[in-house]
């Protein structure tokens, strides 16, 4: 599937920047996310505050939020219209992994600076190894934020952009798994009964 082949090359390539491996930054903002893939458009939310990242996306009728954690090592998927969220273990080890990982199986290629959405950018050619053939990105990382802003295909199929970008005043509370809801302990699986 289209989807998620961009988005593992792009996780990849985001981690291969060390913005996963490690500390993103020191940034605080919160930004309206664009995603396009293909002809399909939809919106959601990203609040960065140092190392801790709420992302928000809706897929079809669904809304899907993942909050990265490292200082509690955790990773929680929360799904609102099901009241559900899932726990998964984000340790030094994992994170280690995933950068080797990123390290064998992505590159880039520096092309200059360009201004994206009011920020100055470094852009980069970007190359993920995949089944044999490459998946290749254009990344725009702010060099204010720290993080990837704009992300496009070169066939246009897959675009992913950080509008109307808010600094400062993200709370704390935005990072923290819901109150109230059912914890999942597999995927797929079906909630605790009460």
């Amino acid at each position: 599937m289209p989807d998620k082949k961009h988005l593992l090359a792009g996780f990849l390539v985001l981690t291969a920047l060390g913005l996963l491996a490690g500390p993103i930054s020191a940034a605080e903002f919160s930004a309206v996310v664009v995603r396009r893939l293909n002809s399909q458009e939809s919106q959601g939310k990203v609040y960065v505050k140092g190392d801790k990242v709420y992302r928000e996306f809706v897929t079809g009728r669904e809304v899907t939020i993942t909050i990265l954690r490292p200082d509690k090592e955790v990773i929680w998927m929360v799904m609102p219209g099901r009241k559900v969220y899932m726990e998964m273990p984000l340790t030094e080890e994992m994170t280690r992994e995933l950068g080797q990982l990123a390290k064998d199986q992505a590159s880039m290629t520096h092309l200059g600076t360009e201004t994206v959405n009011g920020y100055l950018s470094d852009k980069y050619e970007t190359s993920v190894k995949n089944n044999g053939g490459f998946i290749k990105h254009t990344m725009w990382v702010s060099k204010k934020l720290g993080v990837p802003i704009k992300i496009t295909s070169p066939e246009g199929s897959f675009s992913m952009d950080y509008r109307d970008i808010k600094e400062g005043g993200v709370p704390d509370s935005v990072f923290e798994a819901p109150a109230g809801y059912q914890k999942m302990n597999k995927p797929g699986e079906a909630p605790p009964m009460k």
